[in-house]
């Protein structure tokens, strides 16, 4: 999907900012309460939400010192690493991210990129825990996404990795990109670039471009 979204984009040569966000140690910094809201926000029964909550009050760990374990204790973040219900629970708090950008869009704050016949608004793609804005190049759309991304990390506990997140663009003054990578503290990335292990922004009719040497 992010690939026709990109070839669309470069038929249309139409300006674009593209935001490749990363967050940092997921797993480790997520806020038990606000998943628990989120179940809530979201509709879940009262039985699946004892049963998450117990799911995560159940973690009991201990740390090695000096090579010897301490006492265990229970933790009050942290979602369990390979855990299967690990990625599902983040999507629940990720929604709230989600819902941010959708009002957003419903006020006529963020701009995205309109693609197909029915020129659907496109905004935001997020599988798991890899994130994509896809904006139009305005300064205020940088400002709104930068303070999204503020606001989720207060409620959620959830930081954004600077050292991983970058952003690009198409048809976008490479001086227009700098001044925006020191707003938001983002690296700049080239086009085409990694997205959930596929290359991003290519001729995709290349066979070179499909084995990662475009």
């Amino acid at each position: 999907m992010a690939n026709e979204i990109i070839c669309h984009i470069k038929r249309r040569k139409e300006e674009c900012v593209i935001l490749k966000v990363d967050f940092e140690k997921v797993c480790d910094s997520v806020n038990w309460d606000f998943l628990i809201y989120m179940t809530r926000r979201l509709g879940f029964l009262s039985n699946w939400i004892m049963w998450i909550r117990g799911c995560l009050e159940s973690s009991i760990v201990s740390d090695l010192v000096n090579g010897s374990p301490t006492e265990e204790f229970k933790l009050e973040k942290v979602l369990r690493h390979g855990d299967p219900l690990t990625p599902f629970l983040f999507l629940v708090v990720s929604k709230s991210l989600v819902g941010t950008v959708r009002q957003a869009e419903n006020k006529n704050m963020l701009h995205g990129v309109k693609v197909g016949q029915k020129e659907i608004n496109i905004n935001m793609l997020q599988f798991a825990y890899d994130t994509l804005f896809i904006c139009k190049p305005p300064f205020e759309n940088i400002l709104v996404i930068k303070s999204m991304l503020r606001c989720f990390e207060l409620a959620s506990s959830v930081k954004v990795n600077f050292n991983k997140t970058k952003l690009g663009g198409f048809d976008v003054l490479h001086s227009k990109l700098l001044r925006f990578s020191e707003i938001l503290n983002f690296r700049t990335m080239n086009i085409p670039f990694i997205y959930l292990g596929m290359p991003i922004g290519g001729n995709h009719r290349r066979r070179t471009f499909l084995e990662g040497n475009d």
